[in-house]
């Protein structure tokens, strides 16, 4: 079950890095995601980061799970606020049930909308 979970976060670290992001340490000491990542203009100021939340099918319907996709909208919209562009995203793995279910879960948790995304990753 852990091999599955580190699977999936390094198959996506792999693919943000090449995308020219960096991994950084989480700006919020109350919300650590499985992945962030930032990426800087030349003078330092950041221009883009990236949340990511990796969860297998199993652990979908955790208090945990619900309670780190509530603190990841909670940062976007304060890095929104900040003007920094952010994006979330909560990976899976590549089911159509994992799929399914991630996205049942981001629509009863924000029934007004998110801007967090569900990803699949093998």
């Amino acid at each position: 079950m852990a091999d599955l979970h580190e699977s999936l976060v390094r198959a996506f670290r792999r693919r943000i890095i090449r995308g020219g992001m960096r991994e950084a340490k989480s700006p919020m000491p109350t919300y650590r995601p499985d992945i962030f990542a930032e990426r800087l203009s030349k003078s330092g100021a950041v221009l883009e980061q990236v949340a990511v939340e990796a969860e297998i099918h199993s652990t979908l319907f955790s208090e945990h799970t619900s309670h780190q996709l509530l603190r990841m909208h909670e940062f976007m919209t304060l890095q929104r606020a900040k003007r920094i562009r952010v994006r979330g995203f909560l990976l899976v793995p590549r089911t159509k049930n994992a799929r399914v279910h991630a996205s049942g879960i981001l629509e009863s948790l924000f029934p007004d909308g998110t801007a967090i995304a569900v990803v699949e990753a093998a």
